[in-house]
């Protein structure tokens, strides 16, 4: 007898049976064979690529292709699955989204294309300028403005950056200079326009200033400057220059002049401005003077100079003049008739008619006249004298006599 025994029938599969891919994406396919123990397939297709691992790359342009599998023992058996390629979608982004810019300032955008292999783009931008790498230029003028960036390979599609430029910042100062004393004050005074921020800070080469731009020079004299600064926008600021000079030291002593006699004393006084030392040291060209102003005139008559020298500076001083005469010495030579049976006599002495009177004789007077050598020049005086007996018995006062004394 004979078998006869039938070859196997070879089949071919392939999965998935169809695919939908955009342009340039890619599928793995699998193929099984059946009814062979070699199940080595070849792989083809009629438009995009595809590796021998089943890897289908699709092509880049839209269409309905086909992905077969054959079967390398029987390359009558095969098979297939479609493929619809779709044209891909490009998206188009820009970075930064967002941007605060000053008038004119700069600022770099960058845009990245998908969905195609050309990721080129012009800009555009609705105030300002941009180039075409993306270098976007704000205009002087406040406002929002849009920056975009649009698609070579699909100009239907675009991406947009909103940029906010914001006014110029200005500071300016108020007064522009000043001239001052050492130690001096000036208030400085700040405007800023461009934001609605209008705080400042202050700053000085020399001195102080205070947060409400009050200055205080230095005790040097020199040139200096005061800074205001925006807080808003550090770069912008505005400054004053400060001349600041050394204060012009005055002297002056009080009398200016004076008449003494020799021995007599005057207080002088002197007055320092422009120094917050008004101490003075004193000195005088005959005579003495204290370290508080007293001045004591010599023995000698004559013109002498008092000078007051402010401690501050040296080289500022201030003098008064001093005239020292001898006085002339007054005297009242009272004279009476004697009495008999008295041991002596006693003088009083009064400055208004009819007293009161101050007896001015140290001791009992024995004789019938004294000289009074107390007197003063100018003033006028009434004198009455009365006797003592052997028993201390005082008699009344006699009669007044008036005695005026002259000047000098």
């Amino acid at each position: 007898s004979v078998t006869v025994s039938a070859a196997p029938v070879v089949t071919v599969s392939i999965a998935p049976g169809s695919a939908s891919l955009s342009a340039n994406a890619t599928q793995q396919f699998n193929a099984t064979v059946t009814g062979s123990s070699n199940t080595a397939v070849t792989w083809s297709a009629t438009g995009g690529s595809v590796s021998s691992s089943g890897l289908y790359t699709a092509p880049g342009s839209a269409g309905a292709y086909t992905v077969k599998a054959t079967s390398v023992t029987d390359t009558t058996k095969s098979a297939s699955a479609t493929v619809t390629v779709s044209a891909p979608v490009v998206s188009v982004s820009v970075t930064p989204s967002t941007a605060s810019l000053s008038a004119s300032g700069t600022q770099q955008f960058t845009a990245t294309v998908s969905g195609s292999s050309n990721t080129a783009v012009t800009w555009s931008a609705s105030g300002g300028s941009i180039s075409s790498s993306g270098l976007y230029t704000a205009p002087s003028a406040a406002g929002s403005y849009t920056v975009k960036a649009t698609s070579v390979a699909d100009t239907t599609k675009s991406a947009s950056a909103t940029v906010s430029v914001n006014p110029v910042v200005a500071v300016t100062i108020s007064p522009v200079s000043a001239s001052m004393l050492s130690g001096g004050t000036q208030q400085f005074n700040a405007s800023v326009t461009g934001s609605s921020n209008t705080a400042v800070t202050w700053s000085a080469t020399a001195g102080s200033v205070s947060s409400s731009g009050m200055y205080t020079a230095p005790s040097a004299a020199g040139t200096y400057t005061v800074t205001t600064t925006s807080v808003a926008d550090s770069s912008k600021s505005a400054s004053a220059t400060v001349i600041v000079s050394a204060p012009v030291i005055a002297v002056s002593v009080s009398p200016g002049s004076v008449s003494l006699a020799a021995g007599a004393t005057q207080q002088f006084t002197a007055t320092v401005t422009g120094s917050s030392n008004t101490v003075v040291t004193w000195s005088a060209t005959a005579g003495s003077v204290s370290s508080s102003g007293m001045y004591t005139a010599p023995s000698a008559t004559g013109t002498y100079i008092v000078t007051a020298t402010s401690v501050a500076n040296s080289s500022n001083s201030a003098s008064a003049t001093v005239t020292v005469s001898v006085p002339v010495q007054h005297s009242v030579t009272l004279s009476w008739n004697p009495v008999t049976s008295v041991v002596g006599y006693n003088v009083y002495r009064g400055s208004v008619s009819g007293g009161p009177y101050n007896m001015i004789n140290t001791a009992l007077n024995a004789s019938a006249d004294y000289a009074d050598i107390s007197v003063q020049a100018g003033q006028t005086y009434f004198y009455v004298v009365t006797s003592v007996n052997g028993s201390g018995m005082e008699s009344p006062f006699s009669k007044q006599v008036q005695a005026q004394i002259p000047t000098p």
